[in-house]
Parts: C-alpha cells; structure tokens; sequence
C-alpha cells in the first residue's frame, strides 16, 4: 500500500503488477489526443488505434523501451484507475512494444492502482503535478489541449482549475484561447502551436482586429498559418509591430501584406520610416517647447558647459543642414 498527497487529500493506492494486456490506454491522453482525432475522422479509437499511434508517433517509446528493457523494468511505475493509465502511456507502449518480441518476460507492469472512486478533479491535480508542473512536461501544445478539454467538461471556472495544476490564469487563459483558435480554424497540428501563440500573445493584433474589424486580420493570418504561408512564427512578431503602429501608413502597409501585394519585410520597412519620422518631429517639439523658456537657456549656456557644447554643435549642424540645400 502507498500514499500520495494530492490538493492536501492523502490518497491511498495499491501497488501491483498487473498483465499488460488488460490495461486500457487513456483516450484522452494529450501526447496523441489530436492525433488520433484525425486520424479516425473524429471518432473515438480503437485501443489498437492508440497503441499503434503511440509506438507509430511518439520518438520516446521507442527510447523507453530501449531503457526499460536495460533496467529489467519499470523505475517509475504506471498510475492506473479501472484498468486504465492514467499516467504513463508511453511506458505501456513501450511495454506492449517489448511484449511484440518476448511475451512472456514483459507480460506484467508494476502500477500505483488508485481508487476507483477517486475524483475527476482529483485525477486532474495529479496530472498536472507530473505534466503541466512538474518533471515530465507536456509541451504547450499538449497543455492547452489537456485544460480545454478539462474546462469544458468539470464545467469549472478556470481560476479554480488553475489552483489544481499550478498555472496562473493569465496564463491558462492564454493557452486555451489559442487551442481554441486552432480548433476553430481546424488546425490542430502541434507544429503549428507558436505561430498562433505568438499570434495570439501580443495584445497589438488582437486589439487591432476589434479596431478594424474590415481587416479580418485575425482570420487571415489564421489561413496563413495554416496554408503554410507564414515562414517563421517570429514573423508574427513583425506582423504585431505593424498591427501595433496606429497611423494610416502602418493600416495600409498591413492590409498590402495581407493582400499579398507587398512582402512583409517591405510592409515593416514602410512602418519604421514612419516610426522613424515621428520620433523626429516629437523630439522638435519637445526640444522648441523647451526653448521657450528663455531666461532659463541663456543661464544654461553660461553656466553649464556641457549644456553651451552640445547646443553649439546642434547650431553648427543645423547650419550646415540648411546650406547644403
């Protein structure tokens, strides 16, 4: 018998070695959820669908079936609850892998079999301690899919769900606003992650979609990532410095780029001018608001030497602007 502790709950479970073959893969296990969903077509798989795609798909089965096979054995044990692991698909996987060629040694798994009455939420926390905030992350991708999935079925705000597995709501928020923008542009490649992520991280874009709704700025960059039209995810980085530049220079350079009219390198350039010009005409501004206060110059430029060189040097310059042209 053993103990975890689980959102201050002492959790009993037994620990067994249970036959590989009566243990059921976890459907809803984020390494491979969107996978297997297109490759069935959306319909629930088959277990042999998921062992399939988990040797198939997943490079660290193979690498855990080398190291579980050296070490005559699991090092960390399986988490099971009605026959079904809950936490550690790959290591049986990896276990039905090396049943493939020797049955009879691999035919028992070591596993931490939990209740079955144990809670969803419960489930949930230990997860998240293992995956989302602890020693074998998912990647974000794996993440987001995971709490989205959590969210629509506890049907519990997403503060509370974020006291379960560790990660701040902002945070979560994000996240599953960005699965939810795959989902919804039926893009749910995990390679495809940080193009939407940065897409969807930089308040620029976002903002500058609800401002100008006729840009369906939001909707198209979503067909370009997905088309494959967006060479880099930091490409979005440069699309978010246009999105954030509010003049008509910067909107038409956007809508240009988005039209396919002007590449995006040239639609920055175009903002940096102007970014660069304004910078310019604010610093003349600011610099004859402060020439204004005459008294105050002329005490500067005898008392202060610093001060009389670099006005001297701005006079000479400006002198020589003027007659070059």
């Amino acid at each position: 018998m053993g103990k975890i502790k689980i959102q201050n709950e002492l959790i009993e479970f037994k620990e067994k070695e249970l036959k590989v073959d009566d243990l059921l893969f976890w459907e809803e296990n984020p390494r491979v959820y969107s996978i297997l969903r297109m490759h069935t077509g959306g319909e629930e798989p088959t277990q042999k669908e998921i062992e399939d795609i988990m040797i198939q798909k997943c490079a660290n089965v193979k690498e855990l079936r080398s190291s579980i096979k050296a070490n005559g054995g699991l090092t960390h044990p399986i988490f099971v609850r009605k026959n079904v692991v809950i936490e550690g698909n790959s290591r049986l996987a990896a276990y039905r892998l090396l049943c493939r060629s020797d049955k009879l040694t691999w035919a028992k798994i070591r596993c931490n079999v939990l209740p079955d009455d144990i809670s969803d939420d419960l489930v949930f926390a230990l997860i998240g301690s293992i995956h989302i905030n602890g020693v074998t992350e998912w990647t974000p991708f794996e993440q987001a899919g995971y709490l989205f999935r959590h969210l629509q079925k506890s049907k519990k705000p997403i503060e509370a769900i974020c006291k379960e597995c560790g990660l701040t709501p902002a945070k979560a928020r994000l996240y599953v606003k960005v699965y939810e923008t795959m989902m919804s542009n039926e893009d749910t490649e995990q390679s495809k992650w940080s193009y939407y992520f940065e897409m969807l991280k930089n308040k620029s874009i976002p903002e500058k979609n609800a401002k100008i709704p006729g840009l369906n700025l939001i909707d198209n960059l979503c067909q370009k990532i997905k088309n494959g039209n967006i060479d880099n995810a930091s490409d979005l980085r440069k699309i978010a410095k246009l999105a954030s530049a509010d003049n008509k220079e910067a909107n038409e350079a956007l809508f240009a780029y988005l039209q396919g009219t002007e590449s995006l390198d040239t639609a920055v350039a175009k903002v940096s001018e102007q970014d660069k010009i304004k910078h310019a005409i604010n610093t003349a501004e600011k610099f004859r608001e402060q020439l204004k206060d005459k008294e105050f110059i002329i005490k500067l430029m005898d008392d202060n030497d610093e001060f009389k060189f670099e006005m001297q040097k701005i006079i000479t310059r400006l002198g020589k602007l003027f007659t070059e042209q």
